[in-house]
């Protein structure tokens, strides 16, 4: 097999992959479409990438070719925020991957890319039905893992659903983190469920 992605994720795709096994997946910000070729070989019925870079969904497109699993996917540019948009009553997608480039480059960015992260993660939970997982990453040095699990809180809540926090995960080994020097833990992946009565039995879903 043949991959074309940012290492840093590798461990992450792999731990993910029995959450993108089936229905479609929508893999965001695809870059060279690591997570949706990864999906797709772990049985997913259809993957649609999704990246505003014409280079990028290339280079996902030969990804899939040389992995066999180039009928199964879709490579859509365009803007994601308004992809996700877009998408309202047209499919229900059983899991979607949010893996943006770094919205806080600088401490002073903050603000504003808390709320795009927010709306971002909001956009896609409005298209998760019970069940449903959503994979939500940040490279953001700057925003750290609790404020991260706090907006996606957030997000939730402005969807109208709940979430289970799985698992997280960091950057693979080959980006080591150093012990003095906390802003070298820079990413952070968190896998997620949207909890509702297919999800939990006894639980109401939505609030």
């Amino acid at each position: 097999m043949f991959y074309l992605f940012a290492y840093d994720q590798a461990d992450n795709r792999l731990r993910g992959r029995p959450l993108l096994n089936s229905g479609t997946v929508i893999d965001a910000f695809c870059y060279a479409g690591g997570w949706g070729v990864s999906a797709a070989l772990a049985g997913a019925a259809r993957v649609l990438c999704v990246d505003s870079s014409e280079s990028a969904l290339a280079y996902a497109r030969r990804n899939a070719e040389r992995n066999g699993v180039v009928g199964r996917m879709a490579f859509l540019r365009g803007d994601v925020a308004d992809v996700l948009r877009g998408f309202t009553g047209k499919e229900t997608p059983g899991a979607i991957v949010l893996d943006p480039p770094a919205f806080v480059k600088r401490k002073k960015d903050l603000d504003a890319g808390t709320v795009a992260y927010q709306r971002l993660n909001e956009l896609a939970l409005a298209l998760m039905p019970d069940g449903g997982f959503l994979i939500s990453c940040s490279c953001s040095q700057h925003v750290d893992r609790d404020d991260f699990l706090r907006l996606l809180q957030k997000a939730s809540r402005r969807a109208g659903s709940e979430l289970r926090l799985l698992f997280e995960g960091g950057q693979s080994a080959d980006h080591p983190v150093h012990p003095a020097m906390p802003e070298t833990r820079y990413l952070k992946a968190l896998f997620l469920q949207v909890d509702g009565t297919d999800a939990a039995p006894g639980r109401t879903g939505s609030q």
